[in-house]
């Protein structure tokens, strides 16, 4: 079924679902514990994408290997290590241009070769196990320059789009994009003008950085006799990144929303974004962004681990839960994926539970964006503001 508006595919895998179970206060005490965060098992080399997958992360020497094993045969002369199959009629180039990013390519004047190569590429990413960690994905496509965008729920009904079109139009497209809870980011596109140009890649922006900032968990009695708790969590992979607490003076206990005050200079080149509690003495975050660059979080300075708790709640609509935008003013959203995926991160933490517990007003959730215009989505991440009462 097509859609005129843009949907984002919701993959929440095992939520547990139950009731608010905030521990008593008397029975928090000085919790510690290891984190154990799960690790991305990689697939066995079978077709084109778990090629491009296997490649990320591996040394010049292993992916020479895996490649030729594929088929691949090495062409000489190029600024990154490439080679080259062809395979029905098609000739792949696969390209490396590093150990993060990893890109095949055709071109072809065969229209009905390139729909039958999309489709295969498509259903190839489809059944992998990369495709049940994804958090994030989008199917469109345009008919020719001009003709809009339409958005689909699935690759099914992609393909079957795609194959519809029998005698393409100049600008005709298709795409899918996503990124799962890993932080690999992959695209398929397919685009006509005179010839049919086809590209699949898969990258990963943090295969040389460590994924979690944390070890160790560190909560104690007095995280919880704060008045704000804010939340960080990882735009790309929805991991939680930590927590930090604070009073503000003048707490107004009635009304059901923060009561945000802001002040924010959008980036030309660059800008920042400032949040505060009722007035300009209580700061709750302040952070520069850039444009084509990358802007950094003044305050809060530093978060903490904070305390895993197992049961989470189910998602309790926007009317508990919601976005606001740059003047600190709580929005509504058609699609409530990302919210939802949010959602999931946090209420799995103690210090969460246990603030949410005891709150009247809508816990409010900020995307800080410090990379803009071509910015780098792996730069961003969302903050949480919940205040108890």
């Amino acid at each position: 079924m097509k859609k005129i508006l843009k949907h984002t595919f919701v993959f929440l895998a095992a939520l547990t679902l139950a009731a608010c179970t905030a521990m008593p206060l008397h029975e928090i005490g000085d919790m510690q514990q290891p984190i154990d965060y799960d690790h991305e098992v990689i697939e066995s080399v079978t077709n084109d994408f778990t090629l491009l997958k296997a490649c990320i992360g591996k040394t010049a020497e292993e992916n020479a290997d895996i490649v030729k094993k594929m088929g691949y045969t090495p062409v000489e002369g190029k600024n990154y290590p490439t080679y080259t199959k062809t395979e029905n009629g098609l000739t792949k180039q696969l390209t490396l241009y590093s150990d993060v990013q990893a890109n095949l390519y055709i071109k072809t004047a065969d229209f009905s070769s390139a729909k039958a190569q999309f489709a295969t590429w498509q259903k190839e990413i489809q059944k992998s196990r990369a495709y049940t960690n994804m958090v994030r994905s989008t199917f469109e496509m345009s008919t020719g320059w001009g003709n809009g965008v339409n958005y689909f729920d699935t690759p099914d009904e992609l393909i079957s789009a795609v194959n519809a079109v029998t005698e393409p139009e100049k600008g005709m497209s298709a795409d899918f994009s996503g990124n799962d809870c890993y932080a690999n980011s992959y695209s398929l596109a397919m685009s006509f003008y005179d010839e049919a140009l086809l590209e699949m890649y898969v990258y990963n922006p943090r295969v040389k950085q460590p994924i979690e900032e944390f070890t160790q968990s560190d909560l104690n009695e007095a995280d919880l006799h704060k008045h704000i708790l804010i939340s960080k969590v990882d735009y790309l992979t929805f991991r939680y990144r930590g927590f930090y607490a604070l009073n503000v003076s003048g707490k107004l206990d009635s009304g059901t929303e923060i009561p945000f005050v802001a002040e924010y200079h959008p980036a030309g080149d660059f800008g920042d974004i400032k949040l505060f509690y009722r007035n300009k003495d209580n700061l709750l975050m302040s952070g520069t962004i850039i444009w084509m660059g990358c802007g950094v979080l003044d305050f809060p300075a530093g978060f903490r681990a904070g305390y895993p708790y197992v049961a989470r709640d189910a998602f309790p609509g926007q009317e508990h839960f919601a976005f606001i935008n740059e003047q600190g003013e709580y929005t509504v959203v058609t699609d409530e994926s990302d919210l939802q995926h949010v959602w999931q991160s946090v209420s799995g933490q103690q210090e969460f539970q246990y603030y949410y517990a005891n709150s009247s007003k809508k816990v409010a959730v900020y995307l800080y964006r410090p990379s803009i215009g071509m910015g780098n989505p792996a730069d961003a991440y969302y903050l949480v503001f919940t205040e108890q009462n």
